[in-house]
């Protein structure tokens, strides 16, 4: 892609605004120093910044001598997203919604138990939350079903299969909509966390109760959608267990850590993923063990995967949707050291 003058120039600014919230405060020769760009073009940007407010103007720094400098800090409360997303878990039907700064700081969380879900449930969420929050610019919802192009396919929730739900949104709020998939965005979350963001490659399973699992799968920090965004769809893989029945195995600890031994097994020969991490409420230490000894039963020992697990997907969730929110607020490149 060819970068041309107004690229090249929200990438700089996106640099400029990323040194600022690293620190308390920058002065522009701090910035200029963390960002390898010019003192004047970081002044600029500055400026810009400052008048529209998502940067502030601090009390000038003590002076060694010479003239002081100028200090800047980053308005964390510039913007805000909204989080929300669908979750069936068992019979229990709610969304989610929390709003965040641009640091990722939370501001408000809120929880709604309905009968089903639908777009008028979601409509109503947003409206009450943006009442609320006005400096809302970002919509982050997460779903549990195949997202492609902002309309919902296949979905845990029947009134919002094949729903343009991003075009609707976006044209009713005139916010900025962006919609993942539930295990994905995850998946994503959880890689974001701290340590594994050195992992090569990571696989995350998820086992709703009683209900049908899903993979958000990571190589090299990106999410891996499939060109139809079907990937990680691992319910229909040939696991010897009808699509439909299991849900109902994970009530049998033997069966259930059976299934899961055979999904890593499948999904090791294929993608040889360095973690693999299941959530869901059944999982616990001694299941873990179950699934890693079936598993080294079947392959040489380096060649298995670290396999571990979380007692929720919820804050890895959170943390995904957050991310992939933030991130919509950005340039939308990314530098890449090679």
């Amino acid at each position: 892609m060819v970068l041309n003058t107004k690229r090249l120039k929200d990438i700089n600014v996106d640099l400029v605004k990323t040194a600022l919230k690293f620190e308390d405060y920058s002065t522009k020769n701090n910035i200029a120093s963390a960002t390898g760009l010019s003192v004047a073009t970081c002044r600029n940007i500055l400026n810009e910044l400052v008048k529209t407010g998502e940067v502030k103007e601090i009390e000038l720094a003590e002076s060694t001598g010479g003239r002081p400098s100028r200090r800047f800090v980053y308005n964390e409360n510039f913007a805000f997203v909204a989080i929300l997303y669908a979750r069936m878990e068992g019979n229990d039907r709610s969304l989610y919604c929390s709003v965040v700064n641009m640091l990722g700081a939370q501001i408000c969380e809120e929880y709604f138990p309905f009968d089903d879900i639908s777009i008028i449930e979601i409509d109503s969420v947003l409206t009450k939350i943006t009442e609320s929050y006005p400096r809302i610019q970002v919509f982050s919802l997460g779903v549990p079903g195949v997202v492609r192009k902002g309309v919902i396919g296949i979905c845990d929730f029947d009134k919002l299969s094949h729903l343009p739900l991003q075009e609707y949104l976006t044209e009713k709020f005139n916010r900025i909509v962006t919609i993942e998939n539930d295990v994905n965005s995850a998946a994503l979350g959880y890689y974001h966390k701290g340590k594994n963001t050195s992992s090569e490659s990571l696989v995350y399973i998820y086992y709703p109760q009683n209900g049908i699992a899903g993979a958000g799968v990571i190589v090299n920090g990106r999410v891996i959608k499939g060109f139809s965004n079907f990937a990680g769809e691992i319910s229909f893989m040939p696991l010897g267990v009808d699509r439909e029945q299991q849900g109902f195995i994970q009530n049998d600890p033997e069966q259930f850590a059976q299934l899961a031994a055979r999904t890593v097994l499948a999904t090791n020969a294929l993608l040889n993923p360095e973690k693999v991490v299941f959530t869901g409420q059944w999982f616990n230490e001694d299941l873990i063990k179950k699934i890693r000894g079936s598993v080294s039963e079947k392959f040489p020992k380096e060649h298995i995967p670290q396999i571990s697990f979380e007692l929720d997907i919820h804050d890895s969730y959170i943390d995904g949707l957050k991310f992939s929110g933030i991130y919509k607020l950005s340039c939308g490149f990314e530098i890449i050291q090679k």
